[in-house]
């Protein structure tokens, strides 16, 4: 079975070669690999295509660039995903570093199983991270905790792959190895089949970093049983997570709570248990946040500030949200 990788990319020039060498490497090559410029400047879209004309020389693996009118995750995936040629397509983020047998395991899965329609292996990160719990002093362990109480984070050793009303997603034990039915599938290094782009799409009104977008995407398809989708712990990559690219840390903030509250008015129903959990995590954001700027002994008013107006903006657009139209924070955080 042939795929094809699509790659937004948004001022990643420096990183991006990483990524590309690493799908050079992979034991199973992609028929193509589509880039996504998403609107970034004449500067950034020159130094893609000079690295993008260097990869050609040296691989033999077809590779283009689509144009995007905007800055959006969301959207460049949607383009990517219709423009694609192979059956399968495979999500990539331009700060990912592949294992070489990466896609060669994931794409036995689709020949094993006919109704497979998504797939995603395991990011080395999380493994790190789970260590470092188990290492941490009382006082980490304690925040680690929080996070689990509030949900305002992923959530580890489960025995299942879940998206909760909080919308934090939930990972098997990963310092094991598993096989799992899952809720949802990350675009972070997730594939996808083609032919479910003909029904479903991304939400176009996300921009930029696009907050949970692959959240709510995977887990329209769960709910809608349109197929299964599996994680698995036998494929590895590893998310450097670089900050180029981002979105700063106060726009991003107003984004998960806005994009948050859209998400769970669409897939969620507006059952006690269901409120109370989503309102929790609301709740330890900002506590989360508070407690942030005073480690860190930032006296800033204006930082404190933004905390706490970021948990009531969306509530003063709610009819807006719930409608479907998220223009108000494109408009209050103009894409740059």
């Amino acid at each position: 079975m042939e795929y094809s990788i699509v790659m937004p990319v948004y001022k990643r020039s420096e990183i991006l070669n990483t990524c590309l060498e690493s799908v050079s490497n992979q034991i199973l090559k992609p028929l193509e690999i589509i880039i996504v410029n998403n609107n970034t400047t004449k500067l950034e879209t020159s130094k893609l295509i000079s690295l993008i004309n260097k990869f050609k020389d040296n691989n033999n693996i077809s590779i283009r660039i689509l144009p995007s009118s905007k800055n959006s995750g969301a959207l460049a995936r949607n383009l990517g995903a219709y423009a694609a040629k192979s059956e399968l397509i495979a999500f990539l983020d331009s700060d990912v570093i592949l294992d070489q047998d990466y896609y060669s395991i994931l794409i036995n899965y689709f020949k094993k199983y006919h109704d497979l329609i998504a797939i995603q292996g395991l990011d080395r990160t999380l493994i790190d991270s789970e260590n470092k719990i188990l290492r941490a002093n009382v006082l980490n362990k304690i925040f680690y905790k929080f996070e689990q109480f509030f949900e305002t984070s992923l959530l580890l050793n489960r025995k299942k792959a879940y998206v909760s009303p909080s919308l934090a997603v939930s990972h098997p034990k990963v310092l094991e190895n598993f096989e799992v039915s899952s809720q949802w599938i990350s675009t972070c290094a997730g594939i996808f089949k083609k032919d479910i782009f003909n029904k479903y799409s991304f939400p176009e009104q996300f921009i930029t970093y696009s907050n949970n977008e692959y959240v709510m995407f995977s887990y329209a398809l769960y709910q809608n049983n349109v197929g299964r989708m599996i994680y698995t712990s036998k494929a590895k990559y590893r998310d450097i997570q670089t900050v180029s690219g981002r979105i700063d840390r106060i726009p991003l903030l107003y984004q998960i709570q806005s994009y948050d509250y859209y998400i769970f008015n669409k897939l969620f129903k507006k059952n006690i248990k269901n409120i109370v959990i989503f309102i929790k995590s609301r709740l330890g954001y900002l506590i989360y946040h508070l407690l942030r700027l005073i480690v860190k002994r930032d006296t800033s008013i204006s930082n404190y500030f933004h905390a706490f107006f970021s948990l009531i903006y969306p509530i003063l657009h709610l009819s807006a949200i719930i409608k479907g139209d998220l223009s108000f924070y494109e408009k209050d955080f103009p894409i740059k």
